[in-house]
């Protein structure tokens, strides 16, 4: 009976010497290529170098993509994508923001414009929202982290963030300012550069585009601007009251969306920015024609006027929108009987009732002060 014999395992010495050798050669210069040779033990001719020469330079190129028409079509559209990013590296934080808002604004009617001209303004408004929200999603994901485990410490002039477990539960001002302005500061930035658009947008375009584009924004066709704006005459007490009541509901409308709407917090800024420039930019520029008054020196008092009581009013919007989206990652996130999750749950109160309170300083400013800002600003122009 004839027995197959089957092969020995190699030594450890074999598996080692085998290991060593390389599956093909990797060479970069011709230095490289004779150290190879002498290393094989082979002869140090010319058509052996030039050989070994020849197989890296194969080798490099059947790695290399081919460069074909779908190769250029993506190198080219990656160069189209990378120009904003490339714009907005040397900027400023601040004016970063600032940048991606207008960008965002101008890309968002450039698409509604093209795909649905009969009714571009509310696809701007979902265009604009779907351009901003990763940059705001960004930055409300890392707000919920930061909640209560860091500390600005200074040292050398420098100042750090220290990561932390804070054991203290007492609220500190200066912590929740900290944690809080890069949000704030980039739905500010957002904010007025979306209204920048819009101003300059209305003031280039005759009026019967505008009519069409922000038709659902604010545009009133049957405007008739009087001299008299403000609440000269009239009970400051109930006004308030109303204002109150109307920019309540909205604060509360503001929070629910951004709670189980996750594009809400971006969609109620590109509204509000777009709204408002809407308004006073048509205002300034129906004045300008009807009395014969130059369009900026309408439009210049009239936003330095309106400035401080629409800064305040939606600086507390997006307060309930930050409470929204933040409790809404905080549910995502967090376990339902954790301790970490109360603490958000009372941070995202916090952030409601600095609304509340940004609501309260803005309608006042807008009753009470209002009329003596419109004197003084217009008295200017």
């Amino acid at each position: 009976m004839d027995i197959k014999k089957s092969k020995s395992p190699r030594t450890l010495k074999e598996i080692k010497n085998k290991s060593k050798e390389p599956k093909h050669f990797q060479f970069t210069t011709t230095k490289d290529i004779k150290k190879e040779v002498r290393k094989k033990g082979g002869p140090l001719n010319k058509e052996l170098i030039e050989e070994k020469e020849e197989a890296y330079k194969q080798q490099q190129k059947e790695l290399k993509p081919k460069k074909n028409l779908k190769y250029l079509f993506f190198k080219i559209l990656n160069k189209i994508r990378d120009i904003p990013s490339k714009f907005s590296n040397d900027l400023p934080y601040n004016l970063k923001s600032l940048y991606w808002g207008i960008l965002g604004t101008m890309v968002g009617f450039g698409f509604a414009i093209l795909l649905f001209p009969t009714r571009p303004g509310l696809f701007a408004v979902f265009f604009t929202t779907i351009f901003l929200t990763p940059f705001i999603q960004k930055q409300i994901k890392y707000n919920e982290i930061l909640i209560g485990r860091t500390e600005q410490i200074k040292k050398d002039g420098v100042t750090i963030t220290k990561f932390h477990i804070k054991h203290d539960s007492k609220f500190s001002f200066k912590d929740f300012y900290l944690e809080n302005r890069n949000i704030l500061n980039t739905y500010l930035n957002f904010f007025l550069g979306i209204m920048l658009v819009i101003i300059c947008l209305i003031a280039i375009i005759p009026q019967s585009t505008s009519q069409t584009l922000f038709s659902d924004q604010g545009w009133d066709s049957k405007l008739l601007p009087s001299k008299n704006i403000g609440f000269e005459g009239q009970n400051k007490n109930l006004v308030f009251a109303e204002i109150f009541t109307n920019n309540l509901s909205v604060l509360i409308v503001t929070f629910v969306i951004a709670l189980v709407f996750p594009l809400g917090a971006a969609m109620i800024i590109v509204w509000n920015a777009i709204f408002w420039g809407v308004v006073f930019t048509q205002y300034a520029l129906t004045y300008s024609s009807l009395y014969s008054v130059a369009f900026v020196s309408v439009l210049l008092p009239l936003l330095l006027s309106v400035a401080t009581h629409m800064i305040l009013e939606i600086i507390s919007y997006f307060f309930g929108a930050m409470s929204g989206n933040l409790l809404a990652i905080g549910f995502k996130r967090e376990k339902l009987d954790s301790e970490r999750l109360f603490k958000v749950i009372k941070y995202c109160t916090i952030l409601l009732l600095f609304g509340l309170g940004f609501l309260f300083l803005g309608i006042f400013t807008e009753v009470y002060l209002f009329d003596f800002l419109k004197n003084f600003f217009f008295g200017l122009f």
